[in-house]
């Protein structure tokens, strides 16, 4: 067939032959997203505070080594196959409609993409309001004796009238500043967010370091920096905490245990689980057959090797029974640690009170801040580019995968988020049950769904596999062993966070309102792709021949 005739047949297949976007993420650029993604700062302050007192008899240094390796070679391994194979904007929802079924790959990106437009745009920005700007003021008010910075916190969380209606404004204003702000520079084209992107990296992974370098430097101190807070705020000192948790119930670990250690892996999941971000924008990233290895896999193997340092380092700064046993308090008696400005004795901010200068702790704070606000336009960048490939294959209306000739992005599908993004953050402010919502189950579905397409794509679409490098391990194809490893680690991983009492009820896996919302979101997706194919063979287009085919760059 002639390039000519193969273009034309190819238009006809396809909403358009061409997507618009230019190849303009830097391998840097990917890397940068999916460590956003991972998000090392708010995983890190979770991790310290829930996993040893839940599980005191694991080791969360042999958790998190565990949790990245097996997530490094299984599940982000097969991602960068598919990635460096299949370049295409929209991600895994062409991984698993091509290689295993239209439908299933359908359902498998309206999932993840509903949860995008309808939850994650509008959560980021709630909470970095919520709980990642007030923990930084309380953090700095608290270190520098600052009472000032409380004050400013509990002014952000507070509720006023505005025409009648008490809410937390201050919440929804500055939430819409930041969504809108987020939206002009996607608008504004690649070049533009990414040099940002570069820029508020530089902070957030900054203050990381110079956490880590007062942890290592000034750990000693932690103790005398403690007692000196705890007097002030009549607060239990540093000796005092261990007995007293002990005294309410907690237990110190007696020995290893293996199985307490597996069950630490959740949390880790949750910083070394999703780096897959720069597969959904694989449509512009230079050198995808190399540039996804080193993003994905590679960022999963540094923020892995970051997270080690920050176990090791806080836990020889202060030990790991202390540790276990401040958590413990917090999750159960926070007031005996009287902590002002209902803080949570973070690792943040017990690293804060090295000193006494507000720039320290100023610094760490924004940075963590930015590990927050940057899940919004992550979000918004995977949502737009599920919304490209749907309309390419003429499953949503047209104008949601229009791309700007001017600006290269698609900037009524940005516009479009923005406002659901919006919408999910009054409804997390007003609505109180919203917030316990979460897409856990529907997360590791959609991640084993993508490990079985690794196991089937080198023998269900060989020269695409073969294209990518067809890379082998013991004669069987690497990406197939790594998606036998996904669907059982993951696999795992699921019935962890059904069955085990303690994870469930901590990240809320099972709530109803996930559930409803989670089965909501499949029934529509079902009977959309049903109307879709009927409407379109009403047209007379099969999108039955557009799947057969790898969409247009």
């Amino acid at each position: 067939m002639s390039k000519a005739s193969s273009a034309s047949s190819q238009g006809e297949m396809f909403l358009r032959n061409a997507t618009g976007l230019r190849r303009e993420v830097s391998v840097l650029d990917a890397f940068i997203m999916n460590t956003f993604g991972m998000n090392i700062a708010v995983g890190a302050v979770f991790l310290f505070l829930q996993a040893p007192a839940y599980f005191p008899q694991g080791n969360m240094l042999v958790a998190v080594i565990i949790g990245t390796l097996l997530m490094a070679f299984t599940l982000l391994w097969v991602y960068s196959t598919f990635a460096a194979a299949m370049p295409r904007s929209g991600g895994d929802y062409v991984y698993v409609s091509r290689t295993l079924h239209p439908f299933l790959g359908w359902l498998l990106g309206w999932s993840q993409g509903m949860w995008l437009i309808f939850f994650w745009i509008g959560f980021n920005a709630w909470f970095a309001l919520t709980f990642a700007l007030p923990v930084a003021f309380s953090t700095i008010g608290a270190a520098t004796e600052q009472s000032g910075w409380i004050n400013l916190s509990n002014n952000l969380l507070a509720s006023f009238p505005i025409l009648g209606i008490t809410t937390q404004w201050w919440v929804i204003f500055i939430g819409l500043l930041i969504n809108i702000g987020f939206a002009v520079l996607l608008i504004l084209g690649g070049q533009s967010f990414w040099r940002w992107q570069k820029l508020f990296f530089l902070f957030a992974g900054g203050s990381i370091v110079l956490a880590f370098l007062l942890l290592v430097f000034g750990g000693g101190h932690i103790a005398s920096a403690w007692n000196s807070f705890a007097l002030q705020h009549k607060g239990l000192t540093f000796n005092q905490v261990i007995p007293t948790a002990v005294k309410n119930g907690y237990v110190l670990p007696g020995g290893f245990s293996l199985s307490q250690t597996l069950l630490m892996l959740p949390w880790v999941f949750f910083v070394v689980g999703y780096a897959q971000g720069s597969a959904q924008i694989g449509g512009e990233v230079k050198r995808a057959s190399r540039s996804q290895y080193l993003a994905m896999v590679g960022g999963v193997l540094v923020n892995g090797a970051v997270l080690v340092l920050l176990v090791i380092a806080f836990s020889q700064a202060v030990g790991i029974n202390w540790i276990g046993s401040v958590g413990y308090l917090s999750i159960n008696n926070a007031s005996l640690l009287n902590l002002p400005g209902n803080l949570s004795p973070s690792f943040n901010f017990i690293v804060s009170l090295l000193t006494g200068n507000v720039l320290v702790p100023l610094i760490i704070g924004i940075g963590f801040i930015f590990w927050a606000l940057m899940g919004t336009p992550l979000s918004e960048l995977q949502a737009t580019r599920y919304m490209l490939a749907w309309a390419v294959d003429r499953m949503i209306p047209a104008p949601l995968g229009d791309v700007s000739e001017r600006f290269h992005s698609p900037v009524k599908a940005i516009i479009f988020c923005t406002v659901t993004g919006t919408l999910a953050l009054i409804a997390l402010v007003t609505v109180p049950q919203a917030s316990l919502l979460g897409a856990l189950l529907a997360q590791i579905a959609a991640f084993i769904l993508v490990s079985i397409a690794g196991i089937a794509f080198p023998y269900r679409l060989r020269q695409v596999w073969e294209s990518a490098g067809g890379h082998k391990l013991f004669g069987i194809p690497s990406v197939t062993l790594a998606g036998i490893g996904g669907v059982i680690v993951l696999g795992s991983l699921m019935l962890i966070f059904i069955f085990n009492s303690t994870i469930n009820s901590t990240f809320g896996v099972t709530a109803r309102l996930s559930l409803s919302f989670m089965i909501g979101v499949i029934v529509v997706g079902i009977i959309w792709y049903v109307a879709t194919y009927f409407l379109n063979r009403v047209r007379g287009v099969d999108i039955g021949l557009a799947y057969r085919e790898i969409p247009p760059e």
